[in-house]
């Protein structure tokens, strides 16, 4: 099974996974809408609130033909599933051409949906916890260098690339279907261990 993106009416993102969680079983798809905890100050006061990462982004695994392509497609609320439909895109998945594509997908399938490429997939699920949220990270910096202690960004210092310590927040790149995107995500500033 590969993952898919569905795009949805904004704010639809939860209705349309709750849909999709129903018609289909977990064995045949799998959804999930990847949120954000992220420090937002109000009245004074600083509060954890939960942001979608990538907002009308559905992600979903399956085994995607025209059969359950169809099949998603009934929901009003989604607009259309990532796909093959220029040239760019195309010459970005090298997989994708007529001699290329046998079996399960061919050529005219890639023209309605494409599959998110696994190590772009695998670096947002390393993030996510079992809640589907990317919670905040403990770090440090030191020498001008950016540590960091435990949580979803351990191991993954090389994607920080910003850290605005008043906003308790830090600038990450994530790449998706080629796109390179920056996005926010929370910190704990702590005291470096001696």
């Amino acid at each position: 099974m590969n993952w898919y993106v569905l795009f949805v009416k904004s704010g639809n993102e939860h209705s349309v996974k709750d849909w999709l969680n129903k018609s289909f079983d977990k064995e045949t798809l799998y959804s999930i809408v990847p949120k954000r905890i992220i420090p937002e100050k109000k009245n004074g006061e600083l509060l954890r609130v939960e942001k979608n990462l990538f907002p009308g982004y559905i992600f979903v695994k399956t085994e995607m033909n025209f059969s359950t392509y169809y099949s998603i497609k009934r929901h009003s609320k989604i607009i259309r599933i990532l796909n093959y439909l220029n040239k760019i895109d195309l010459t970005y998945d090298s997989t994708v051409s007529p001699r290329n594509c046998r079996g399960n997908q061919n050529y005219e399938e890639a023209h309605y949906f494409k599959k998110i490429p696994e190590e772009e997939m695998s670096i947002i699920l390393k993030l996510l916890n079992n809640y589907d949220q990317i919670d905040f990270s403990q770090v440090y910096t030191q020498d001008f260098k950016v540590y960091v202690e435990s949580g979803p960004l351990k191991g993954m210092e090389g994607i920080i690339k910003k850290i605005d310590k008043h906003r308790r927040r830090v600038k990450v790149l994530v790449s998706l279907m080629g796109d390179e995107r920056i996005i926010d995500l929370g910190i704990e500033f702590i005291e470096p261990s001696v």
